[in-house]
């Protein structure tokens, strides 16, 4: 994907006045009148009591939960966000639900390739003209799931993808959608499936064919599917382009209320440089202070990694001292940038301040740098070791880490980074946390960077 690069003081970003309270004003709204409304109701009003609302709202069964009431608290080139009284979101796109927030159990966190999606061209296309759009649509999904040995005192979630395959067909204002989600096993040959899931979507259009009134959609294998039936109808969305990876300079300012500014003002403030399909949990934020401080970290730690290696040679143990030697080329060219954050959910991003971080002067000398890629699948550590010698980490593009079960199988196209080091036990006594430690360099992966150099690489 080609970067863009856009800097904020070009675009006359130096001020307040680029930040409108429109959109603020707006979710504040929605989430205050929902809490006040309906926070303590034992079901969902009826149609009558919510047509009186004065903003789009919709009603959601999500599985076999109670129907309740999502309100509009925007909507965004990036996704119309639809909240609860408690917090929880949909995101949705022409339509079609793309992400889910807070929902028990697990979470969809992306969905690809939603510039292919007939279901935006059968809302846009004139119906003479429909015979254009594609019938057939192949993405993946991201989901957010506990992990298999879930403890509750100790959560953990991983992050696994799904490949999605479906055929849609419209009768009227009627659209039927069927399809198959399958669960890889990452490395095998042969395409091994761990699990499939059939589904059979459906669309109801308005009468003039450019909003979805009402929908069941399949979201996720654990959440089932998900119910709407809108109330009061909101804007659609325009249609959109293929993501690029998303870089925006920001210079560091004070707003007039004496405030630094937040992320959300940011992105709110430049909407078109962000996709319905952009990779939130791959978000950075990089400063110039970050990055002096990271380069002193990072120089600190490839002495102790040469130390390993000599501290095996002293002791002779040559195998492990070539594993520690991997370790040492590997660490120098990792791309690697420090980032404040990893990951935010955007619908989130509205209604906490823990996803919405503030962009203050302490931070940067001159200015942020907020970046937004799509995380590849990498395999890094030591090799030549077998099972017994090695142990394997898992560090997801959130920022989480777990160190991997022995033998434990991903699925393909998971993505994130497998990092192989040294068994534990065979450590020496000083070193018997360096596995850790570079995990939680790696959650510093520049993801954007790795990919262009990648893309260079495949044209030479």
């Amino acid at each position: 994907m080609r970067g863009l690069l856009i800097t904020a003081a070009l675009l006359g970003l130096s001020g307040c006045s680029v930040f409108s309270s429109q959109e603020d004003s707006r979710t504040t709204a929605a989430t205050e009148s929902l809490q006040f409304l309906f926070a303590d109701a034992a079901e969902a009003p009826d149609l009558a009591t919510l047509q009186q609302v004065r903003f789009p709202v919709t009603y959601v069964q999500i599985g076999d939960a109670p129907r309740t009431i999502l309100g509009l608290a925007a909507t965004q080139p990036h996704g119309q966000y639809w909240v609860s009284a408690s917090n929880e979101a949909l995101t949705l796109w022409q339509g079609r639900v793309i992400r889910t927030s807070r929902l028990e159990g697990e979470n969809r966190i992306h969905t690809d390739n939603l510039s292919n999606d007939p279901l935006a061209c059968y809302l846009h296309q004139q119906q003479s003209q429909q015979n254009d759009c594609d019938r057939e649509w192949q993405r993946s999904i991201q989901i957010e799931r506990p992990v298999r040995n879930f403890n509750p005192l100790k959560p953990q979630h991983e992050i696994v993808s799904l490949q999605l395959r479906s055929t849609l067909t419209r009768s009227g204002r009627d659209i039927s959608e069927t399809g198959l989600a399958t669960e890889y096993v990452a490395g095998s040959d042969l395409g091994e499936p761990r699990a499939t899931y059939e589904f059979n979507n459906s669309y109801r259009l308005s009468s003039d064919g450019k909003y979805v009134i009402s929908s069941r959609q399949w979201v996720s294998p654990a959440l089932g599917y998900v119910e709407l039936e809108m109330v009061n109808l909101a804007q659609p969305n325009e249609p959109s382009t293929a993501p690029q990876t998303t870089r925006l300079n920001l210079p560091v300012q004070t707003l007039s209320n004496g405030q630094a500014p937040r992320l959300r003002q940011f992105v709110e403030a430049m909407p078109q440089e962000f996709y319905p399909d952009s990779y939130w949990p791959g978000l950075r934020i990089h400063s110039d202070n970050l990055d002096e401080r990271f380069a002193k970290r990072h120089a600190g730690m490839l002495k102790h990694l040469r130390m390993l290696a000599e501290t095996y040679r002293h002791d002779q143990h040559t195998e492990l001292a070539n594993a520690a030697d991997q370790l040492v080329q590997q660490f120098q060219q990792w791309p690697l940038r420090a980032s404040y954050v990893h990951g935010i959910d955007p619908a989130q991003m509205r209604l906490t301040l823990a996803e919405n971080p503030m962009l203050n002067g302490y931070d940067a000398e001159a200015d942020y740098q907020i970046v937004v890629a799509a995380a590849q699948r990498n395999e890094l550590g030591v090799s030549g070791l077998d099972a017994t010698q090695s142990e394997r980490w898992l560090i997801q593009p959130n920022g989480d880490i777990r160190q991997l079960l022995p033998h434990e199988q991903l699925t393909d196209g998971q993505p994130g980074i497998v990092f192989t080091g040294i068994q534990q036990d065979l450590l020496p006594p000083g070193f018997r946390s360096i596995n850790s430690q570079l995990a939680m360099f790696l959650q510093h992966w520049d993801y954007s960077r790795a990919a262009q150099a990648e893309q260079q690489a495949g044209t030479q």
